[in-house]
C-alpha cells in the first residue's frame, strides 16, 4: 500500500522549488510530498551514493567510472529501471564536469549519516539530507563548516532564487546541527543542480529568505489536509 505522510513534511529541494513555483506546481509538490513514491521508483539514490563516495575518496574519478560500469552491466528488469540506470550514469558524467568549479582543495569531506536530523519550521518537517559535510580552515587557521546538497531533475532546474533558498536552509542546518565542528560558513555551502550544471553558494544575507521559508511552511501546513 502506498505510503501517506499524515503530518506535513517536505524535502529541502522541493521546498526550494516550491518557493518560486506557480500555484499549480505548488499544489502538485504538496501532493507528491504527502504521497511519496515507493522506494523502487526513486530515480537517483544510486547517483547520490556514487557522488558521495567520489567526494569522500579524494575526488578519485575512477570511483565514478566504476559506478558507471556497474550501471552499464546491470540487467534492468523493467523499462523504468533501464531509464533510471541511464539517468544515474548521465548524472555522474554531468557532476564530473562540475568538480573543477567547486573549489574543494584542502577541504575535509565526510559523508552525512544515514539518518541525519531535520529542520522544523512552522509545523512542517523539512528533510534536508545533505550529501557531505565540508570542513576547512580560514586564513587565520580557524575551522569553518559547510554542506553540499545535490539536486537531480532534468525537467525542473533550479533558478537563482530557489537555489539560494535551499542554500539558506543548508546554512540553517549547519548552524543547528554542526556547530561542534565550527562556525557555519556560507562560502562552504553548495547546492549543485547536477543536470543543469549550476552551482549555487548560500547567500551571506539570509534573514529575509528564512522568513519566506517560514511563510511557505505555514502555507504547506494549512493545505496539507486538502491533498
Amino acid at each position: 500500500m502506498p505510503e501517506i505522510h499524515e503530518l506535513p513534511r517536505v524535502s529541502v529541494n522541493k521546498l526550494g522549488e516550491y518557493l518560486t513555483a506557480t500555484p499549480a506546481r505548488r499544489k502538485r509538490i504538496i501532493y507528491d510530498q504527502k504521497h511519496p513514491p515507493e522506494p523502487q521508483y526513486l530515480r537517483y539514490p544510486e547517483a547520490s551514493f556514487a557522488i558521495t563516495e567520489f567526494l569522500c575518496r579524494g575526488l578519485d574519478v575512477s570511483v565514478l567510472r566504476e559506478h558507471q560500469r556497474r550501471f552499464a552491466c546491470s540487467v534492468p528488469q523493467s523499462e523504468f529501471e533501464a531509464q533510471r540506470l541511464q539517468l544515474c550514469s548521465e548524472a555522474l558524467e554531468r557532476f564530473a564536469d562540475l568538480v573543477p568549479w567547486l573549489e574543494l582543495d584542502d577541504a575535509i569531506i565526510s559523508a552525512v549519516g544515514a539518518e541525519p536530523p531535520v529542520l522544523e519550521m512552522a509545523g512542517v518537517t523539512i528533510s534536508v539530507r545533505p550529501e557531505v559535510v565540508l570542513q576547512k580552515l580560514d586564513r587565520h587557521g580557524n575551522p569553518r563548516v559547510g554542506l553540499m546538497k545535490l539536486y537531480f531533475s532534468k525537467h525542473h532546474p533550479l533558478d537563482e532564487r530557489s537555489g539560494q533558498y535551499i542554500g539558506t536552509m543548508l546554512q540553517r542546518f549547519s548552524e543547528q546541527h554542526l556547530c561542534r565542528l565550527g562556525p557555519a560558513d556560507h562560502r562552504l555551502t553548495y547546492v549543485v543542480d547536477v543536470f543543469a550544471g549550476t552551482i549555487f553558494v548560500a547567500p551571506r544575507a539570509h534573514i529575509r529568505r528564512l522568513s519566506d521559508v517560514v511563510l511557505a511552511c505555514e502555507e504547506i501546513a494549512e493545505r496539507w489536509a486538502l491533498h
